[in-house]
């Protein structure tokens, strides 16, 4: 066994953490051995030195076998999960994996809270009255292999090295290196023990990547990584600078997903989520799979699934969709006559936020009902005085603000970007 110490002297002076090193270091980590300080000293080197293609590949293998993987039925049909590094208004997972259970791919999904001016997975299912994100790793697979589709938390037993190093990076400002993001990401993905993998890689204003070459990076980074580990894996990098969809905060944004699944959602969401199924579909030898996704869309399929998700996990749909509006609606009009790019992603990130549509400690109180809801499509051409959103809030005066400071974010007269920048395989 090596000494800590010696490992940190090492990656301080820029040489290679054997693969070894790197599992004894992620299990001094989650037992304990290891102190904080000492793993804020391996992340600042790391951040500062780097880490190779090798030493990420071991260290998100460590911290994936620093605590639980789940096991599964191997003849069932394949298994699949997606991961989206945030975004203002993405609420994907929520209609991709029913829309995947759908067409014959088990998806077991770990989905996690809102970050910073992101949203959360979690927050949103929450917003629906009774649903259980806390489920066993038993229940959950059961579920799985029962239904399809399994939407939770991070349990305690899931990669533990992962927490602690999580909350460590944000409070050393080593967040933005790319090869700890990527074990960070990928330490919880692998211990779900998929056997396709697809990332959904934002760049732009609302993204943590906001220039193509990060992402890009990051991208090749995580499919280069999920394959060495012998998952089948690729990824889209896809454009964040205004919202995706129509709708972000938590309950608007699950009204919104129910929308798509009734076959009456916005065109940008509904497509990026058939996009991603059907890299899964193809990742599993599933032929003719988008025009699949499109049948279950429009037959109901999609919404069934999801619905009896619900129900399994304790969920009532009816009293979510009996939910009151949030008491203050402040609209928000065009100042002009023009074409209307929309609203800047991390403003309405930020303003959600604020409104409390996320949180700013860890023991904040999420209000499901505040957020912002559009009117019309990023992209379009607009009358002076037409209503082009609606801020949901919870006070009169931080409703305006919100209001106020979205207005100013709007660009206007400029040609919108493709949606899906590139692709990675």
């Amino acid at each position: 066994m090596v000494m800590i110490t010696d490992l940190l002297r090492a990656k301080r002076d820029g040489r290679a953490i054997p693969s070894e090193q790197l599992y004894q270091l992620a299990s001094g980590i989650a037992n304990g051995s290891v102190s904080d300080y000492q793993a804020s000293a391996f992340l600042m080197a790391a951040y500062i030195n780097g880490l190779n293609s090798e030493e990420t590949l071991a260290l998100t293998e460590a911290m994936r076998d620093s605590g639980e993987t789940v096991s599964w039925e191997p003849s069932l049909s394949p298994l699949a999960d997606k991961h989206s590094t945030g975004g203002v208004g993405d609420k994907l997972s929520l209609v991709l994996a029913p829309m995947a259970a759908s067409i014959g791919i088990r998806v077991p999904m770990i989905s996690g809270r809102g970050l910073g001016h992101t949203g959360g997975t979690l927050d949103k299912l929450e917003s629906i009255p009774g649903f259980n994100v806390n489920l066993s790793m038993e229940q959950f697979r059961e579920q799985v292999d029962s239904l399809g589709v399994c939407m939770i938390g991070q349990t305690d037993s899931l990669a533990p090295a992962d927490r602690k190093l999580y909350a460590l990076r944000d409070a050393t400002s080593t967040v933005t290196s790319i090869p700890l993001i990527c074990a960070s990401i990928l330490s919880k993905k692998l211990a779900e023990n998929p056997d396709i993998l697809v990332f959904d890689v934002k760049c732009g204003s609302g993204a943590f990547m906001t220039e193509l070459t990060e992402a890009t990076e990051l991208a090749e980074l995580l499919v280069r990584t999920s394959q060495l580990s012998g998952k089948k894996a690729s990824a889209l990098i896809t454009s964040m600078n205004v919202p995706l969809g129509f709708t972000a905060g938590n309950a608007l944004e699950v009204q919104e997903s129910i929308d798509i699944m009734r076959n009456r959602g916005p065109a940008d969401a509904t497509e990026l989520t058939v996009r991603l199924v059907s890299q899964m579909a193809e990742h599993a030898g599933i032929p003719e799979s988008e025009q699949l996704c499109y049948e279950n869309l429009a037959s109901g399929k999609v919404f069934d699934l999801f619905s009896r998700m619900v129900e399994a996990q304790g969920g009532d749909l009816e009293a979510f969709e009996s939910l009151p509006q949030a008491p203050v609606i402040i609209d928000v009009r065009a100042d002009r006559t023009g074409y209307w790019y929309g609203p800047d992603a991390l403003t309405v990130g930020r303003e959600v936020r604020a409104l409390g549509g996320g949180r700013f400690r860890i023991e904040d109180t999420v209000d499901p009902l505040v957020g912002w809801a559009q009117e019309i499509s990023c992209g379009s051409p607009v009358e002076n005085g037409t209503v082009l959103g609606l801020v949901h809030a919870s006070d009169l005066e931080a409703g305006k603000l919100a209001a106020a400071r979205i207005a100013e974010s709007f660009t206007w007269d400029r040609l919108s970007e493709p949606l899906v920048l590139s692709e990675v395989h």
